[in-house]
């Protein structure tokens, strides 16, 4: 079974690569040592939850998916559609995804020959 530790570093290392950054670029985008970002994703360090923070809103993860990391997927949901979504009621999101499950619907009938 992996630690904790296991389960975040997989799933930093996981979200910096989706996103097409190097270990390197991430460290100078958070104005962190590389080493900081190599050990953590390596599980030989148990990261400030500052460390953590920053981390997880550079990459654009919730903190949910890398704490439960058997429960949740790391960028599940694009921030293009959780930015939509942030000001939305509950109401309209609602509708909004009810819209978007009838689209689904027509999309996956088979067009009439």
């Amino acid at each position: 079974m992996q630690s904790a530790l296991d389960k975040l570093a997989k799933a930093v290392r996981d979200a910096r690569e989706a996103k097409g950054l190097s270990q390197r670029e991430l460290a100078r985008k958070l104005n962190m040592n590389m080493r900081t970002i190599m050990d953590l994703e390596m599980g030989r360090s148990n990261p400030k939850g500052e460390t953590i923070f920053l981390i997880a809103e550079e990459l654009h993860i919730s903190l949910d998916a890398l704490i439960y990391t058997d429960k949740t997927q790391p960028n599940a949901v694009s921030i293009d559609v959780l930015e939509f979504f942030s000001e939305k009621t509950k109401e309209d999101s609602a509708t909004y995804v009810e819209i978007c499950r009838q689209i689904e619907t027509l999309h996956s009938k088979k067009p009439i020959e």
